[in-house]
């Protein structure tokens, strides 16, 4: 009876223990740097709701360095009292990162002001401000000014600007700037240069839109400059580009091809170059600019990592049209975003031919046309018209990705009741670009073919799965230079890495 009751007793012990141990709170206890940076994940809003969780959770809002505001969902004076309320009790010596999304008007100037004094006297090191104003596409209406005093604030690192203006002369000083990125914001080329010489370890620069009316000179002397970005959609015809990046390692440039003049001078040091049009090729408008984006290109051929559109694709069809033979690449991993149509073969012919060291090569598909344009006898020739040209070459090409293979045929086939034959057609393109380089590719390990999983289910899906198994058979039935090459088909939910 004695040995029962011990027994009974022991077992309540257990299961005592257990509940405790379920109501016991680990995060709670977890260390305070390790909180704050749980917390950095979300809103300010959603951070003060914590302070209901527990006695240690009441007050450690008021302490978070990180302060997110994103658009709310209520009226302009409620947003404003809320983040006004918020900077006011926030009792944290230092702030790491300060970013705000705010609907501007005209009269909030004092404000934001306010907010950016807060900023500066709690030693912010990341700022990014968003300013949503109406007719946000010109910046240089109604939108609001910096103070000059952020730009004298020694403990910035990184600062992120969207949708404001900077006004010069002013005199400033980002000792501690690594990381500047400026969208729709306005103001003048000479500015832009002056922000950069005096941010002297500056590593990211990123520009878009910022310079609408006016030619942009860069000239970027940082010795630690790595990355620079500019995305220039929106230029006049009249305006031009020149930029001067001894130190850049990175480069990637989205053009207008409006834009009169693009001059790239002495940028020795780059790694990696990435160039790419929002608009229709640009040799369909004009052939001198497509000598232009050849010059650009001849100004890069020394780099390692290089990205082109089509365009450039269509500007070196023209080159190769007109018998110009002289300029070579020295890359290593070529991306092309390309359409496979007749005005583009010539160029990524030219290219992947005068790249002797190339290893990794990425088609992206951009769109694939419908049967009128896709069916082509010419574009279909072309590639056994080119095998004589490649006896010699591609003796380094490891690797081939094939990127959206067949992303846009959910759309043709929803528009135009289709079997898996008839679509097969539309990739024929393709399936003889593919075909050539497994012909030709003596050391060729791996052909890697992605697209994009659809989350929706119905008839495409199974029409996906018989047009999966055809392009498997006619894959594996083309002719190979590498007995090593193998060809993988997947589907994925994020974007391959290494697309243009």
């Amino acid at each position: 009876m004695e040995a029962t009751n011990i027994k009974r007793l022991k077992i309540s012990k257990k299961k005592k223990a257990k509940k405790l141990e379920e109501k016991h709170d680990y995060l709670t206890e977890l260390p305070e740097p390790l909180l704050n940076h749980i917390l950095s994940y979300l809103t300010m809003k959603d951070v003060i709701r914590t302070s209901v969780l527990a006695k240690r959770w009441r007050y450690i809002w008021l302490y978070v360095p990180c302060i997110k505001f994103p658009p709310m969902k209520v009226s302009r004076q409620i947003e404003v009292a809320f983040i006004n309320r918020t900077l006011l009790l926030h009792k944290g010596p230092n702030i790491q990162k300060l970013n705000i999304t705010f609907k501007y008007n005209n009269d909030g100037a004092c404000q934001v002001d306010s907010w950016m004094h807060f900023a500066l006297t709690r030693n912010v090191n990341e700022l990014y401000l968003d300013f949503l104003v109406k007719g946000a596409r010109d910046p240089s209406r109604h939108c609001y000014r910096l103070p000059h005093f952020i730009l004298s604030c020694r403990s910035l690192t990184v600062l992120a600007l969207k949708r404001c203006a900077i006004k010069f002369p002013i005199n400033f000083k980002l000792s501690s700037l690594k990381k500047l990125s400026l969208d729709l914001v306005d103001i003048s080329s000479q500015a832009v240069n002056d922000l950069i010489s005096s941010s002297p370890i500056l590593e990211y620069l990123s520009l878009t839109d910022c310079q609408k009316d006016d030619s942009l000179n860069l000239s970027i002397m940082n010795v630690g400059m790595k990355t620079l970005k500019i995305n220039g959609s929106s230029y006049y015809s009249s305006s031009y580009l020149e930029v001067y990046a001894p130190h850049t390692v990175s480069l990637e440039l989205v053009r207008s091809l409006y834009r009169k003049n693009l001059v790239i001078n002495r940028m020795q040091s780059l790694e990696s170059a990435s160039f790419y049009c929002d608009r229709v090729p640009c040799v369909r408008y004009d052939k001198v600019k497509g000598y232009s984006t050849h010059k650009i290109l001849e100004a890069v051929h020394h780099v390692k990592d290089l990205r082109l559109c089509s365009c450039y694709a269509e500007a070196l069809s023209t080159s190769e049209n007109q018998s110009v033979d002289f300029l070579s690449f020295d890359v290593t991993c070529l991306g092309i975003k390309t359409e496979l149509t007749k005005w583009e073969l010539p160029g990524i012919a030219y290219i992947i031919r005068h790249s002797p060291n190339i290893e990794t090569l990425i088609i992206s598909i951009d769109k694939i046309r419908d049967k009128g344009l896709s069916n082509d006898l010419e574009v279909g020739e072309y590639w056994k018209l080119q095998e004589p040209n490649f006896i010699d070459q591609l003796w380094n090409l490891k690797t081939v990705k094939v990127c959206y293979f067949m992303e846009n045929l959910n759309q043709l086939q929803e528009s135009f009741e289709s079997t898996a034959k008839e679509l097969l057609e539309l990739l024929q393109n393709c399936m003889d670009f593919l075909k050539f380089l497994l012909k030709n590719s003596k050391v060729l390990e791996r052909m890697i073919i992605t697209n994009y999983k659809k989350t929706k289910f119905g008839k495409w899906d199974g029409l996906k799965l018989r047009l999966m198994s055809r392009l498997t058979q006619e894959l594996l039935a083309f002719p190979r230079a590498s007995r090593d090459a193998q060809i993988y088909l997947q589907d994925c939910l994020r974007s391959p890495p290494g697309i243009p």
